[in-house]
């Protein structure tokens, strides 16, 4: 299947560089000694991977919606987030289905699912994924798409990305806000 990026790679002159993220994995130990996988993926594996590792997670769920860019206005001086809470998986599951192109091909926002055990899943504006800790239930939903832990390049560790704006998701993002009940969130 043939998926429109939410980001692709470039050259400092906006061409693209023919990079395409590997299918892999990598610890990642941050402040504090809190760890995380930063999983890679090509586009059209994206989805996939992103959804299974939300099945992964113990309901009920929190889901964090950050708006970043605005397609007609341009990037936001401020990132606008918006929150549902004591959500089933099956809800996630059925809006991350019905607004796939908003979720996986649009570069205007991110989205963090987090369950009542506080992992959380972290799916970036560029298409890098991350979950929050290392865990073994991470690695194996991983490992099962033939993924292997190595140091690798992905989007995150690009010079410079050109994001993707679809149009058709300027609805999709007021749809997703009403089916969820998402309600602003001032941090």
């Amino acid at each position: 299947m043939n998926v429109p990026p939410k980001a692709i790679s470039v050259t400092k002159e906006g061409q693209p560089d023919g990079f395409v993220p590997p299918m892999a994995y990598k610890l990642q130990i941050l402040d504090g000694g809190y760890t995380r996988l930063c999983i890679s993926t090509p586009p059209n594996r994206l989805r996939l991977v992103h959804r299974a590792l939300v099945m992964s997670l113990q309901a009920p769920l929190k889901f964090l919606y950050v708006r970043l860019t605005d397609r007609q206005r341009g990037q936001l001086p401020k990132p606008e987030q918006y929150v549902a809470v004591e959500l089933s998986q099956e809800r996630v599951l059925d809006a991350l289905d019905k607004y796939a192109p908003l979720i996986y091909s649009d570069g205007r926002s991110q989205v963090w699912v987090r369950s009542m055990l506080n992992e959380q899943i972290v799916l970036e504006e560029i298409g890098a994924l991350y979950a929050y800790p290392d865990d073994p239930l991470f690695r194996d939903t991983v490992e099962k798409f033939g993924m292997v832990e190595a140091n690798h390049d992905s989007m995150d560790s690009r010079d410079y990305i050109k994001v993707n704006f679809l149009a058709e998701a300027d609805e999709m993002e007021k749809a997703l806000m009403h089916d969820l009940g998402l309600v602003r969130w001032q941090a």
